[in-house]
């Protein structure tokens, strides 16, 4: 079987509940820039230096395909397979994760410059791709689209933890991360 089974070539897919629509569909968009998030974090794994930060970020992108499929699947009865979304207990993981960063790195009182490190960079990245797909996701929410509102948290969350996540690949490097304070000089 191939990859390229050419049902898109007229600008329209299938959710995993099996409805056609078209490729500019706002759900579309949405899980379209959760495949971004997932992929960004990826790219800040492969740089990440430090084992622990690593190891969480690869959880935390096996968490994120779970609520693609759930953002696929806008009718789970019709799904092919049973959809396990995100719930409390995912969201109490990257809860933890903040309690321990927080207690472990010194925060700034500033806004940060990214890039103080590759994967400080990357995972500075992946956490605007995720505020972005958390607006997204919101504008699905206000329209009666999705109604998960621990994966609506835990994408609030998860964007903090990848700024602290930026922050301890920093600190395990040694780096001082460069701060401005977004006032005029």
């Amino acid at each position: 079987m191939s990859i390229a089974t050419k049902t898109g070539d007229q600008g329209k897919t299938r959710f995993f509940s099996g409805e056609t629509v078209t490729k500019s569909h706002p759900r579309l968009e949405t899980y379209g820039t959760l495949d971004e998030v997932i992929s960004a974090l990826g790219l800040a794994r492969s740089l990440c230096q430090v084992t622990a930060v690593r190891d969480e970020v690869h959880t935390t992108q096996r968490e994120l395909f779970q609520l693609g499929a759930e953002l696929a699947t806008p009718n789970p009865a019709a799904a092919p397979f049973q959809i396990a979304p995100l719930t409390a207990t995912h969201l109490a993981r990257l809860d933890q994760l903040v309690l321990h960063y927080e207690a472990t790195i010194r925060l700034p009182r500033a806004f940060i410059v990214p890039g103080g490190t590759p994967s400080a960079a990357a995972l500075d990245v992946a956490r605007t791709v995720c505020r972005r797909f958390e607006r997204l996701l919101v504008r699905m929410a206000e329209a009666g689209e999705f109604q998960n509102h621990d994966a609506l948290k835990y994408i609030n969350r998860l964007s903090d933890v990848c700024f602290l996540w930026a922050r301890a690949e920093e600190a395990a490097a040694g780096v001082a991360y460069e701060s401005v304070s977004g006032r005029a000089p």
